[in-house]
């Protein structure tokens, strides 16, 4: 199965009854304020799962974008990874028996955190590379970019201050 972790200590965790799935170790590094790129897409929604599956499209799509990388220099940060496996019984199963098998894995994208960024990318296509990623994920994303705050261009980063604004379209 792609993206999924290699090792867990048990096989399936018991559901979260509540909405609120802060419960599970949140990934890496999920902010609210953009760290390595450009522009990046930040979560409106409250906690939800992302199952792998759109991860999967979406590094493929990502993969393509970034094909020459070596004479741009565009990088790409992906802030997050499956790790909450899901379970599903099969169709046509009677009640009781157990917990389902394993059936694919997801990954708890909190809410106002950063998904992935863009770095050293031309304003443009960015925006292509973002509007794009987004007719692939479910649930509702907005575009943010770093921007100078004196006169409103993307910053560079040479520069050894940064300011951070939000905007989004």
């Amino acid at each position: 199965m792609l993206l999924s972790p290699r090792k867990t200590k048990y096989k399936t965790t018991f559901k979260k009854r509540s909405l609120n799935l802060s419960n599970y170790k949140l990934n890496f590094k999920m902010c609210n304020k953009l760290q390595y790129g450009q522009v990046g897409l930040k979560n409106i929604n409250y906690n939800f799962l992302l199952y792998n599956k759109y991860l999967i499209k979406l590094k493929i799509f990502l993969k393509k974008s970034v094909r020459r990388s070596n004479i741009t220099n565009r990088s790409l940060w992906l802030n997050i990874f499956p790790n909450v496996p899901i379970t599903k019984k099969i169709i046509g199963s009677r009640m009781g028996k157990g917990k389902g098998k394993l059936s694919n894995w997801a990954a708890v994208v909190s809410n106002e955190s950063i998904l992935l960024e863009i770095k050293n990318a031309r304003t443009g296509r960015s925006k292509y590379f973002a509007k794009q990623v987004l007719y692939k994920l479910p649930g509702k994303f907005k575009i943010v970019y770093r921007y100078n705050h004196n006169n409103l261009k993307l910053i560079s980063f040479r520069n050894t201050t940064i300011k951070y604004n939000y905007f989004h379209n």
